[in-house]
């Protein structure tokens, strides 16, 4: 495929991503923000507001700025023009992105620090509920391109705000040199801390754009729902929303490493770069290109680059915080699809996960990843033979990474005070898709209304997407996603334990295999009390 073709697709789906339908002529619309002036463009969809792309939320993380705490944005003179996606930040190429946008590259630059606003109305008659979307991709790839939430949930009323953080190598690098700069002796987690300096550029500006800073919702899906779980849990991002949205992830169910051992996989890193420890190892490390850092990161498979429990952003293991209620204390809407992890290993994404295919095989990744449970998670999901176990496995590892973390979260809200929303989405495709059962990211073209291109479309997912973004909207305008026209969504309660099943049925169902939770539960309470011995 050509450069020029590659780029014309890109052009024409950055159209349909702006605007969903095409763009008035005339000027575009100014806003007056802290920084200055922003031109964005009007949209036929958003005849009062309009969209603004690209804007720069803090200063670039280039030079000396690399590895720090983000820095506030510089202001500039005149009218800045806001009408283009800003870059990527630095990934390599996704396998995800042919399928999903029709493309094999965004433009990406280690200056990526752009958010989008799209408004329904920039001088509403009282301020309007804002959605603050946190993209996915493992914390390694993704932007606030995708998915395309922006037009569609902007047309109900609804100020939506996405935004570019630093990934991999340039997110969540520690370092013993870094801590000694900081003031608060920490490092690696830049990816979240560039995550709060946008809520905090939403709470100072979007009043200019008619949201509302007082009725701000956070949402993400897959890692950006378990980033929304961590900011849920750290101390610096408190006060900054009001509702949280978490779809196929959460962080309750992880145990995340201390800062001592993250700078290891970073001190691995430097040695790869060929950079020893010193005096002048920041500066050296500062100084390589970019693209070098990727691609030397990607290449060295024990190179693990999360995020860690530095004592300022993340002060203890988050499922202890969620445990004792100490998170934000907010209502939230969250869930699972019911097949999450078979697109991992699928064609359609360039997907080569490891797939147990026998019974042998299935029992060596259970003792592997269980231990001494691992017989009990056996017996709770048991395969007769080696043709059941690529369905069975399906099954328990979707539970075990997503349905268990979701419900447990739920539980935690609910025991905390605040309303937990729990859903189950079990929607099947066509053609290619149908093999892959409701998979992971499956939902978020029913809340986009742009579907993937070999999706075949029917008249059941436009009923499907009108439910879903009603529910979605309601529950950021009010903090309950019942409405008027929407089946009764009842929230958790431990006493019945009921989720939402969204698909062809939509409707209130006990959450499937919760019994089977206890063996998950178990294995991650005695993670946390490894980790703190």
């Amino acid at each position: 495929m050509t450069r020029i073709f590659l780029a014309f697709c890109l052009a024409g789906w950055m159209i349909v991503a702006v605007s969903g339908t095409l763009q008035a002529s005339g000027k575009g619309p100014e806003v007056k923000i802290a920084s200055g002036i922003v031109r964005g463009s009007i949209l036929h969809s958003l005849p009062k507001g309009g969209a603004f792309l690209g804007i720069p939320y803090a200063a670039q993380p280039v030079g000396p700025l690399r590895w720090r705490p983000p820095q506030p944005a510089s202001h500039w003179r005149g009218v800045r023009e806001t009408t283009q996606w800003g870059p990527a930040c630095p990934q390599r190429p996704s396998g995800w992105l042919p399928e999903m946008l029709g493309i094999r590259q965004m433009p990406t630059s280690e200056a990526c620090l752009f958010l989008n606003v799209w408004t329904p109305n920039l001088h509403p008659a009282r301020k309007l509920p804002v959605f603050v979307w946190v993209h996915g991709g493992g914390n390694v790839e993704g932007s606030g391109e995708w998915p395309p939430l922006g037009p569609t949930l902007a047309r109900t009323g609804v100020v939506v705000v996405s935004f570019n953080y630093r990934l991999g190598a340039f997110g969540f690098f520690a370092y013993p040199s870094l801590d000694g700069e900081s003031r608060e002796h920490a490092s690696g987690n830049y990816g979240l801390l560039d995550q709060i300096a946008a809520l905090g550029w939403v709470r100072r500006n979007i009043a200019e754009f008619g949201g509302d800073p007082r009725r701000v919702t956070i949402g993400g899906q897959s890692s950006g729902s378990e980033d929304v779980c961590l900011l849920m849990a750290s101390p610096l991002a408190a006060g900054l929303f009001e509702g949280a949205v978490l779809e196929s992830g959460t962080c309750v169910d992880s145990v995340y490493p201390q800062l001592a051992v993250e700078e290891k996989s970073g001190k691995r890193l430097a040695h790869d770069l060929g950079v020893p420890s010193g005096p002048d190892a920041l500066e050296k490390l500062r100084a390589i290109p970019a693209d070098r850092i990727l691609q030397t990161a990607a290449a060295d498979g024990q190179v693990d680059l999360e995020p860690n429990m530095d004592g300022w952003v993340l002060r203890e293991q988050p499922a202890i915080t969620f445990a004792r209620g100490q998170q934000a204390r907010v209502p939230v809407l969250l869930g699972t699809n019911e097949d999450e992890v078979s697109i991992f290993a699928s064609p359609l994404v360039s997907g080569h996960a490891y797939r147990p295919k026998t019974l042998a095989e299935y029992h060596a990744w259970l003792k592997g990843e269980f231990g001494r449970l691992a017989g009990p998670v056996f017996a709770a999901y048991p395969a007769r033979s080696d043709a059941q176990v690529p369905n069975v496995f399906r099954t328990m590892y979707s539970d075990y990474d997503f349905a268990f973390s979701a419900w447990l979260l739920a539980k935690d809200a609910a025991l905390a005070g605040k309303p937990a929303f729990l859903y189950r989405f079990t929607y099947v495709g066509l053609g290619p898709f149908a093999k892959l059962g409701a998979f992971h990211a499956e939902e978020l073209m029913f809340l986009s209304r742009h579907y993937w291109t070999t999706w075949i479309s029917r008249p059941s997912d436009a009923v499907l997407s009108r439910t879903l973004v009603g529910y979605w909207t309601r529950f950021i305008k009010t903090g309950n996603p019942n409405g008027l026209g929407l089946p009764a969504w009842p929230a958790y309660h431990g006493a019945h334990g009921l989720c939402q099943q969204l698909g062809t049925r939509v409707g209130p169902e006990t959450v499937p295999r919760v019994q089977k939770f206890k063996l998950f539960n178990e294995f991650l309470q005695s993670r946390l009390a490894k980790a703190s011995n």
